[in-house]
C-alpha cells in the first residue's frame, strides 16, 4: 500500500494508484490521509505543472480527450468548431489573436465522478481545479491519483495538488505530487 520515504512522505506505485480506482482497496485509497486533503473548505484543490509550454499545455489536453472518461470544451471563439475545436487551435486564439485577447476557454475533463476544469490563464503554467465534494470516497481519490499521473506522464514534469491559489508560490505546501521520472506519488 506505499511506503514512506526517509523524508517521512507516503510514495505509491503505479500499482497502488491503479488499485484504488478499481476499489481493489478500501473506501479512502489507496491511504486513509487522502480522503482528509479533500475536506470542505470553501476552496479548490489545483493540479498545476510549472514551466511548460504551449507544447506542453496542447499535448496534455489532447492526451485527457483520448483517456478521459468525458471531455467538454467551452469557448467563445466564432471561427472554431463549437463542439469539439482543436486544442492546438483553442491555444492560437486565445495567446495570438485578438479575439481570444478578452477571454480564456474552459476545458472539463471526468475521470468517473470526478470532472477536472481548466482555464488558461497563462502558458508557463498547467492548472487544473477539482472540487472538493466531487471526491466523495476512494474511487474519487483514485480518480485523482490517475488524473495527476496521466498530466505529468504527459507533460513530463512533476504533477502537484496544492490548495487553491491564484499563483503557485513555492512556499506553499504541495499536498500530493508526482514525479514521471520516478514513477512515484507522493504525499508531502
Amino acid at each position: 500500500m506505499g511506503e514512506t520515504n526517509a523524508r517521512g512522505r507516503v510514495e505509491l506505485t503505479h500499482e497502488d494508484v491503479h488499485a484504488g480506482e478499481r476499489g481493489t482497496r478500501g473506501r479512502c485509497l489507496p491511504e486513509p490521509w487522502m480522503c482528509n486533503v479533500f475536506y470542505l473548505d470553501g476552496s479548490l484543490r489545483d493540479i498545476r505543472v510549472l514551466d511548460t509550454t504551449r507544447v506542453e499545455w496542447i499535448a496534455v489536453l489532447e492526451h485527457l480527450r483520448v483517456v478521459a472518461d468525458e471531455t467538454e470544451v467551452v469557448h467563445s471563439y466564432p471561427r472554431l468548431d463549437p463542439v469539439r475545436p482543436a486544442v492546438a487551435d483553442l491555444f492560437r486564439v486565445w495567446a495570438d489573436e485578438p479575439e481570444g485577447q478578452e477571454s480564456s476557454f474552459c476545458f472539463r475533463a471526468r475521470f468517473g465522478a470526478v470532472w477536472f476544469r481548466a482555464w488558461p490563464a497563462f502558458e508557463e503554467e498547467i492548472e487544473f481545479s477539482v472540487w472538493p465534494e466531487d471526491v466523495l470516497d476512494g474511487a474519487g481519490v483514485a480518480a485523482v491519483l490517475r488524473f495527476l499521473v496521466e498530466v505529468a506522464t504527459t507533460s513530463q514534469r512533476r504533477a502537484l495538488l496544492t490548495a487553491e491559489v491564484v499563483l503557485y508560490d513555492p512556499g506553499l505546501p504541495t499536498l500530493i505530487s508526482h514525479d514521471p521520472a520516478s514513477g512515484l506519488t507522493s504525499h508531502i
